[in-house]
């Protein structure tokens, strides 16, 4: 994805072809978004068990 989204020749705001109107653009943010919920889970679930206090 990452790549896909530096590359020069990549227009972020096309249609993906073979999608339903979504855009390279929509995409990343969707993968951007899920990624951080995900993220906030691991650091719930560390609080939970006590294995992060959050404190640094």
């Amino acid at each position: 994805m990452m790549d896909l989204v530096a590359d020069p020749g990549t227009d972020l705001f096309a249609p993906i072809p073979h999608g339903q109107g979504q855009t390279i653009l929509r995409e990343t943010l969707l993968v951007a978004d899920h990624n951080a919920y995900h993220l906030g889970q691991f650091v719930t679930v560390r609080r939970l068990l006590g294995a992060w206090d959050g404190e640094s």
